[in-house]
């Protein structure tokens, strides 16, 4: 099912598609959409103090990022088993090259190798460090 440039190693893709249906099921059963947010009105609550609403109001941006970080999550899960459907998983998106079936059977849903994984870092690092220099000055 890999259509990489070295196929060094044998990865499994039906050990890999069954964990990847695992993960999404999990995430079905949980409520892991970003509809699924209790959120309430300030008019529905009584708050003793400025500082109550203050917590309330981070209580719900907290929950908000969480569920966008999970629905992120279930959006990789499900690509990367489209991924499987389309013979496209296991190669790399930057280079082409395989990703490796460690790396894969650890991080299924991953869409770069090792290597454009280290380089991509390294830049976001450098950003980062510009960014925090900019600040600074």
């Amino acid at each position: 099912m890999l259509k990489g440039k070295d196929k060094k190693e044998k990865v499994d893709v039906k050990k890999i598609r069954k964990i990847l249906i695992q993960m999404k099921e999990d995430f079905e059963k949980g409520e892991t959409t970003s509809g699924d947010i209790p959120v309430t009105n300030h008019e529905e609550n009584s708050f003793a103090d400025a500082n109550d609403l203050a917590t309330h109001d981070t209580d719900i941006t907290n929950e908000m990022n969480v569920k966008k970080i999970k629905d992120a999550q279930y959006e990789e899960i499900t690509e990367a088993l489209e991924r499987i459907e389309t013979d496209d998983f296991g190669v790399c998106d930057e280079c082409g090259a395989d990703i490796g079936s460690k790396r894969l059977e650890v991080y299924p849903t991953t869409t770069l190798c090792i290597n454009c994984k280290e380089e991509l870092e390294k830049i976001q690092k450098a950003k980062n460090m510009m960014a925090n220099a900019t600040k600074t000055e």
